[in-house]
């Protein structure tokens, strides 16, 4: 297991995908006070602006800053967690080095382990890097909040991007092709979107989870989303758990 982690780590440092995603989500974290701070300013000012759209515009605060930074990370998150493990397996069978790891006397669940550990890991040190920039620029722009909520509030985001992340390995090991396995993947998303907007269901969803930890961040009294972090945890565990039995049932 060690050296198939290893090996997952090393490919994700080499292709750049570790870089890619820490630079990506880091310039989420900068967007995110950034647009709250100046975007008002910048249409305030435009000299076509229609008389009395200046007194509608909302003014910025924390609060706001605190929600493009959410938006962004999130956004930005969900198209990593989609595109940089949608090849893991599918990649790897039609190149024929699956067939070739698997060959060594190792098992198939470490196999699905080991990608789904070192590419969680790479969303987590992408959403660190962005949580520590986010939380620089808001604190410089609009104040600052406290440190321990606001890394409570990014672990809820990460959290939920391990979900995608998690599905989209599923539907790397059950597609014959990588574009296959994106649109499998994409359509989880959907699912979980219109899944998310059921009032029944919805606070035991991942999506309950986004709300949570911006009430942590911004520290606001909010209803623990416990249902949905363990329905997360579970969701993630049960999708890598499907890729580990379908990848047993097909030949390589």
């Amino acid at each position: 297991m060690r050296t198939l982690l290893w090996k997952e780590w090393l490919e994700q440092r080499r292709s750049y995908r570790l870089l890619a995603a820490v630079i990506v989500l880091a310039i989420a974290g900068i967007l995110g006070p950034l647009t709250a701070k100046y975007l008002p300013q910048m249409l305030a000012s435009m000299a076509d602006l229609p008389e009395g759209l200046a007194a509608m515009l909302p003014a910025a605060d924390i609060s706001m800053a605190i929600g493009e930074y959410s938006d962004n990370l999130v956004e930005f998150g969900a198209l990593l967690a989609l595109l940089l493990p949608m090849a893991a397996v599918v990649g790897e069978k039609v190149q024929g080095t699956a067939a070739l790891s698997l060959s060594k006397p190792i098992s198939r669940l470490s196999y699905v382990g080991a990608k789904f550990a070192v590419q969680s890991l790479t969303l987590l040190l992408a959403v660190v890097a962005a949580s520590a920039i986010g939380y620089l620029y808001v604190g410089v722009l609009f104040g600052w909040l406290d440190p321990l909520a606001f890394a409570a509030a990014n672990s809820m985001y990460w959290v939920y991007l391990t979900v995608l992340l998690s599905l989209t390995i599923l539907a790397s090991t059950l597609a014959r092709s990588t574009v296959a396995s994106a649109g499998m993947a994409f359509g989880a998303l959907i699912a979980l979107g219109i899944l998310g907007s059921i009032p029944a269901i919805s606070a035991y969803l991942p999506s309950a989870l986004l709300a949570w930890g911006r009430a942590l961040a911004l520290g606001l009294p909010a209803e623990p989303a416990w249902a949905a972090l363990a329905v997360s945890i579970g969701l993630s565990l049960a999708a890598v758990t499907g890729a580990w039995q379908a990848l047993r049932r097909q030949e390589l």
